[in-house]
């Protein structure tokens, strides 16, 4: 009898061993799983029947103000069946009801499938065609299906025909994380203004405008390298020196990227960078820099802004006589 028990410890030990690792696979499995509203690019729409105009694809258009609208000699119960072209694990769906109009249906059948010919009951709603805002319905447990059919069941109490319709369709499901990357963002539009700048036209021309232009862009006045900001180095124009680029609307950066101009002689080599939402008001973005002025490939500083910034105000702090920076980047994750 002792081995027995013995025996029997163990196996419950064991079982619970082997549950608590399933249970830790499970949430490795599904943490990168993100919950997004779901894309309905090539999905279809088909329908118990409809009217000449207000066919079933509308409810996947994006316009509420187009629908879809059963047949005025079809009786209830009318059906619409979406096809999303793949297995999908869907948590929630969206619909939204016919604009300005509140007959309609006032309870539906969902149910999912994945060869759209055997179907099992997710659940029965209650809807409401007087609301002309979107309204969820959340699938518990959520399912993962290629076909959602949709089965108005009854008739709101305003309508005395058998016709039905709906506005849109939409859904919301699990989907695998797409990893973060560092994007730069489009310079377009952005400027950029300076404590001072070389602009001797016909002879040297070297704006602060020219960190946000294009890198390829080359300098108006030495067009052998790229174009190029130059603090003015006369001894009126002591260091710090700074430029501001206004990115014209908030970002959250994650990274800014800075290139030297092409002569090592002619930078700089300690700088600091500041962040602001008014272009007044600058809180610095950690700790001063340092910065390599013989290299000319793009060097890169992480920020963490604590909210989104437009403007990002880099100060020369140190540095040759003839502080310069090529071009400016911002970058941010998506």
């Amino acid at each position: 009898m002792k081995n027995i028990r013995i025996y029997a410890l163990c196996l419950l030990l064991s079982g619970a061993a082997i549950s608590s690792c399933k249970k830790e696979k499970s949430l490795e499995l599904t943490s990168n799983l993100e919950e997004v509203v779901l894309d309905r690019t090539g999905w279809t729409a088909t329908a118990s029947s409809q009217e000449t105009t207000n066919l079933p694809g509308t409810v996947l258009d994006g316009n509420t103000n187009t629908f879809w609208s059963s047949n005025t000699t079809a009786t209830f119960p009318h059906w619409l069946l979406i096809d999303m072209k793949k297995q999908t694990v869907v948590t929630k769906i969206g619909l939204t009801a016919k604009q300005g109009d509140s007959k309609g249906f006032t309870k539906f059948r969902l149910e999912g499938s994945n060869d759209g010919t055997s179907f099992t009951v997710i659940g029965e709603f209650t809807f409401n065609p007087a609301t002309f805002t979107e309204q969820a319905f959340t699938l518990s447990p959520a399912r993962n299906v290629r076909y959602l059919k949709l089965t108005a069941l009854e008739k709101a109490a305003t309508q005395t025909g058998n016709i039905t319709f709906l506005s849109e369709f939409s859904a919301i499901g699990l989907q695998e994380r797409k990893p973060l990357t560092d994007i730069a963002l489009s310079k377009t539009g952005w400027t950029a203004t300076a404590s001072s700048e070389v602009n001797y036209p016909g002879d040297e021309t070297n704006l602060a405008a020219y960190v946000v232009d294009v890198i390829s862009a080359k300098s108006p006045t030495a067009p052998s390298v790229p174009s190029f900001w130059q603090a003015d180095y006369d001894v009126l124009h002591p260091y710090p020196h700074w430029i501001i680029v206004d990115m014209k609307k908030a970002s959250l950066l994650s990274y800014i990227g800075l290139n030297a101009h092409t002569d090592p002689k002619q930078g700089f080599s300690k700088f600091s960078i500041s962040g602001s939402v008014d272009g007044v008001t600058f809180s610095q973005l950690g700790d001063d820099r340092t910065f390599n002025p013989t290299t000319v490939n793009e060097q890169k500083f992480a920020v963490s802004p604590a909210a989104p910034v437009r403007f990002v105000k880099i100060t020369l702090l140190e540095g040759s006589n003839y502080p310069c920076l090529a071009n400016f980047e911002g970058y941010v994750k998506r």
